[in-house]
């Protein structure tokens, strides 16, 4: 692996770009400078202009004051990323044509460095801690279409030694997969044991349909090779997950596994009310007596975005009223989802804003703290919510277009 000393990268017109694209940088606008001390939060940044968008790696020890700027500041990306956080690392990877990955910590002098040489070979679909433990990343390959390639691939890669550990393939067809003639999205994984399941959704990958919703589909796996050992499906609600967004499926302390099914952004029909299921501890089948249909209780809605925060509950983006389009991502909140007590609370104060579609949700939680980011009237916001209290502040001010990744390194 190839390690080495950040330089900080300076970009002719950077400013004038945010200016015309974002929200005005006056002269007296100061670097972000990278911490070496104290905490260190790393974001993934996405600037866009009518010709592309640019991403950006930003580090900053406060993420609740003042304007976090890529003005004299950030390290520039190659391409389109996506973006994850596993312990202590901060995970810029590729996308759309590149695979390769940035792996962004502090080291021992207290410098912010990055590990290069991590290439995950194919489309990447997913990446996250494997366990929670920040030891290991799980990442998921797809190609786009059977066009491009019939094969996932399941790799885990060792974070300390940024190299991949073990790569297990499986093909990509209606024998093994309930697809008919079409192709399917990975919409999350969650393992549990020796056993992981993963949520997919039939595609049509030549015109961007979903023709088959009215089940949910989990394919378990054997861990850590990667068998394929059976298809359960549930018929009372539709598929889990969407696009890109990779909030499919959780695993909770207890063992239970839930399903999110939201039938909102990504779907080009919906004949199915969006529901919650759940797969018990120590079972492989779907648990006929739990059933959390999410648009019939209090703050109910679609969950579209959630990350899992402990204690059987998610932090999630929570969209109401009529899904206006299959690429719609409009009407969100932010809440608290009890998967247990099946109940949904609306953080108090919470603005109502867009989210960024077919990409993971920049969020993460830390002491009973999740943090994210919206958009409110043009202007991007970090947020800091209070899980137990389902109460916010309003943090630093982002001067890009929107924050694809959000993480704490040290």
């Amino acid at each position: 692996m190839n390690a080495f000393k950040l330089k900080r990268i300076y970009r002719n017109g950077l400013q004038m770009m945010l200016a015309v694209t974002l929200v005005s940088c006056s002269n007296d606008d100061g670097p972000t400078p990278t911490p070496t001390d104290g905490d260190v939060f790393t974001l993934g940044l996405g600037v866009t202009t009518a010709e592309a968008t640019t991403n950006y790696v930003l580090h900053t020890n406060d993420l609740m004051n003042g304007k976090l700027s890529l003005v004299n500041a950030g390290f520039l990306q190659d391409g389109y990323r996506d973006f994850t956080t596993v312990g202590n690392y901060f995970y810029s990877i590729g996308g759309l044509g590149l695979t390769d990955v940035n792996t962004y910590y502090v080291d021992a002098s207290g410098e912010v460095a990055v590990k290069t040489g991590l290439n995950l070979v194919d489309r990447v679909s997913d990446a996250q801690d494997l366990d929670g433990s920040g030891k290991t990343l799980l990442a998921v390959t797809l190609p786009a279409s059977p066009a491009d390639g019939t094969e996932m691939k399941f790799l885990t890669v060792d974070a300390e030694s940024n190299t991949i550990t073990r790569t297990q393939k499986i093909a990509v067809d209606n024998k093994n997969f309930p697809i008919g003639d079409e192709w399917m999205l990975h919409t999350g994984i969650a393992v549990r044991g020796d056993q992981a399941f993963q949520t997919i959704v039939p595609f049509d990958a030549v015109g961007w349909k979903t023709s088959k919703t009215n089940k949910t589909y989990v394919a378990v796996y054997s861990f850590p090779d990667f068998k394929l050992e059976k298809i359960i499906e549930d018929d009372r609600t539709g598929p889990a997950g969407a696009f890109g967004t990779r909030s499919g499926i959780f695993a909770t302390e207890s063992g239970d596994i839930y399903t999110i099914s939201h039938s909102g952004y990504g779907y080009s029909q919906r004949t199915k009310d969006p529901a919650v299921l759940k797969i018990s501890a120590g079972a492989s089948e779907f648990d006929k007596d739990y059933l959390f249909k999410t648009a019939d209780v209090t703050n109910g809605g679609r969950i579209v975005h959630a990350i899992y925060v402990g204690n059987n509950k998610l932090f999630a983006t929570v969209s109401t009223g009529t899904q206006a389009s299959q690429w719609a991502d409009d009407n969100l909140k932010f809440a608290i989802v009890d998967l247990a007590n099946k109940s949904i609370t609306t953080v108090a104060g919470s603005p109502t804003f867009s989210g960024n579609g077919g990409r993971s949700f920049a969020a993460f939680h830390k002491n009973g703290k999740a943090y994210a980011a919206a958009t409110v009237n043009d202007v991007l916001n970090i947020y800091e919510i209070d899980i137990p209290a389902a109460t916010l502040r309003k943090g630093a001010q982002v001067d890009a277009s929107f924050v694809g990744g959000i993480g704490q390194i040290k």
